[in-house]
């Protein structure tokens, strides 16, 4: 009997490049970003499947966390604008940390650190407490041909 030699590959598609963002479906527009909150909803985490126990409140239980999505709009806490990166990024572009509720606990949030696009890299076109809205976009392409998917926020 002859072995299978060939390997199976899969389908070229998208690949998220933080493991926080979710990717439901081919459709972009349905991404959203995953984390895990505690029991009692009093803390969330941006999702690592490595995270097993809940730091605030030393919970050891490992199904004391659950997943849970953020909301599409948060705002601006602190940003930068970045004049240098690595090889084959373009600058200058706005990194910040956005502060984003949890789905149905508008009063938990989670910081999230993504570049704000489509707006000029310039103090007088960013600012903090600025409404921003999620999306993800397909940035390149990777050497099995997936498309790499970021995490990044436009103004509102």
């Amino acid at each position: 009997m002859a072995e299978n030699t060939v390997e199976e590959q899969a389908e070229p598609g998208y690949r998220p490049i933080v493991p926080y963002l979710e990717l439901p479906s081919d459709d972009l527009d349905e991404a959203y970003l995953k984390v895990l909150i505690n029991k009692d909803a009093t803390a969330a985490y941006l999702y690592d499947p490595h995270r097993r126990f809940d730091s605030k409140t030393g919970d050891l239980d490992e199904t004391s966390l659950r997943p849970a999505k953020l909301e599409k709009e948060g705002e601006v806490w602190v940003y930068t604008i970045v004049h240098q990166s690595f090889p084959g990024v373009p600058t200058p572009f706005v990194g910040a940390i956005i502060d984003v509720p949890v789905e149905g606990h508008p009063e938990l949030k989670v910081a999230v650190r993504a570049n704000v696009a489509e707006v000029e890299p310039d103090p007088e076109n960013v600012k903090m407490g600025m409404k921003v809205k999620f999306r993800a976009r397909a940035i390149r392409k990777d050497k099995e041909g997936n498309d790499v998917v970021i995490p990044e926020f436009v103004p509102v």
